[in-house]
């Protein structure tokens, strides 16, 4: 089976950040230089900074705490009890515990009887973000029809921030040329037999994420006899189509999104899952996270590693020092970006500029705020495209995401100079004296320089 090439370009994207996290867990040193964009107004024009810390992207109105996620599931190509098990396990508490007792970092996950105390410092301040949640929802141009939430959309966010189309006419110009909507597929479950007493894991997990991953299975295999294996390549994603269509697929595999995992079901590869690893899904996560592995009435992705989107990044020690306090409603976060830009502050450091993926992080605040604003039903709608992507609520949206980034003195540089910036060093202001605040994930984590304090310590 060959894969089309907008799923190679987004399986790639995925992979980059994927990289790029992973970078982050083990030094949380610069992904690029130090060198930002000096266009435009300078923000606070102080010295280097050396202290970032975040906070959630406060809710709109009535919306509750809202958070927007990426991250990678588990699924089965093996129908098989003991492949089963393996993932009845990975939906636990005990595997996150057992995982995170390994020692390897930047292990998040969206479990939420995990205990907070069996993480450390800032991912503390992550987990329980996830944990708070009362609606979440997964990346939503990575749920997308690829061509459109890793193709038109990108293109669509970068004439909108460049000035050269307004938000009616980029978002008409997607749904005009949106693709058909595949139906999901109706793929008959197979019978689940026994299986041989191993299991085989695959994914882009290496050298130390590899052995930690691996290790976080002992407990398992003790009271099972189960034995696991975990393999690991970065190009994973790459050689995971071969593999199936070679026949010798392995029994596990780790998707770094729905949309990869939603192909394989497309074709009826995937395994759907039993009822016990639902039921054990539907007692560890909230609703929004067990969406993302689910395609029509069956679920066939449990959630592994998760990455928080809807963040705000800052100094803490900036914002003590200027009498800045920590917004809990969106027109709380108005106000205080009111009040930096009287204080001769710029509120917000922007960049959209990712080579050949330049605009997705304007996507992200769409999906953001499409939550927030209109809540997770109209926000699966417009994902699975029930509605056109120019319908009105979602005009709302883009207009209400522009007309914060265009307000006079609220983004350094404006509006326009986030094109050409580069997302890696955009939030680097937050440090340099630029802006007071940065909307990123949290693997941003990875392009802070050596040196720098993130969030609270350990």
């Amino acid at each position: 089976m060959k894969r089309p090439l907008w799923r190679i370009i987004a399986a790639l994207f995925a992979l980059s950040l994927f990289a790029a996290a992973c970078a982050g867990d083990d030094d949380d040193t610069s992904a690029g230089d130090d060198s930002g964009d000096d266009s435009g107004d300078s923000g606070g024009g102080g010295g280097e900074i050396s202290d970032v810390d975040v906070f959630s992207l406060p809710p709109v109105g009535d919306s509750g705490e809202a958070v927007l996620t990426g991250g990678t599931f588990a699924g089965a190509f093996s129908a098989d009890e003991d492949t089963m098990a393996v993932l009845e396990y990975m939906a636990s508490p005990e595997y996150v515990e057992n995982r995170l007792e390994a020692g390897v970092g930047g292990f998040l996950s969206a479990n939420q009887n995990v205990d907070l105390e069996s993480y450390s410092g800032f991912e503390q301040t992550l987990v329980e973000i996830l944990q708070n949640a009362e609606v979440a929802r997964f990346d939503g141009s990575d749920d997308m029809v690829a061509e459109v939430g890793a193709g038109t959309f990108w293109t669509a966010a970068t004439d909108i921030v460049s000035g050269n189309a307004s938000v009616e006419e980029a978002f008409g110009q997607v749904e005009a040329d949106y693709p058909p909507v595949p139906e999901p597929a109706e793929c008959p479950a197979p019978e689940i037999g026994p299986g041989d007493g191993s299991v085989t894991i695959f994914g882009p997990e290496v050298e130390q994420e590899q052995q930690g991953f691996q290790d976080s299975f002992d407990a398992f295999t003790e009271e099972t006899g189960i034995t696991v294996e975990v393999q690991g390549d970065r190009s994973a994603e790459e050689q995971i189509g071969v593999q199936v269509q070679g026949g010798n697929p392995p029994d596990v595999f780790i998707f770094p999104q729905p949309g990869l995992l939603r192909s394989f079901v497309e074709d009826c590869e995937l395994v759907p899952l039993t009822d016990e690893v639902v039921s054990a899904m539907e007692e560890n996560f909230l609703e929004g996270f067990i969406a993302g592995g689910q395609v029509g009435d069956q679920v066939y992705g449990v959630p592994n590693k998760s990455d928080v989107k809807s963040l705000v990044w800052y100094s803490p020690s900036q914002f003590e020092e200027k009498g800045y306090e920590v917004p809990e409603d969106h027109d709380a976060f108005v106000a205080l970006m009111d009040e930096m830009v009287e204080n001769g502050d710029t509120p917000l450091c922007i960049g959209i500029g990712s080579d050949a993926a330049t605009g997705w992080p304007f996507t992200d605040w769409i999906e953001d705020y499409m939550l927030r604003i209109h809540g997770p039903e109209v926000y699966d709608q417009w994902v699975s495209h029930e509605i056109p992507f120019d319908d009105p609520q979602v005009i709302e949206v883009g207009e209400f995401v522009t007309d914060i980034w265009e307000k006079e003195g609220y983004v350094f540089g404006g509006m326009q100079a986030a094109a050409s910036t580069p997302f890696a060093e955009s939030g680097l202001g937050v440090i340099e004296g630029d802006c007071m605040m940065h909307r990123q994930a949290n693997f941003y984590a990875a392009n802070w320089p050596e040196g720098t304090q993130i969030g609270k310590e350990s």
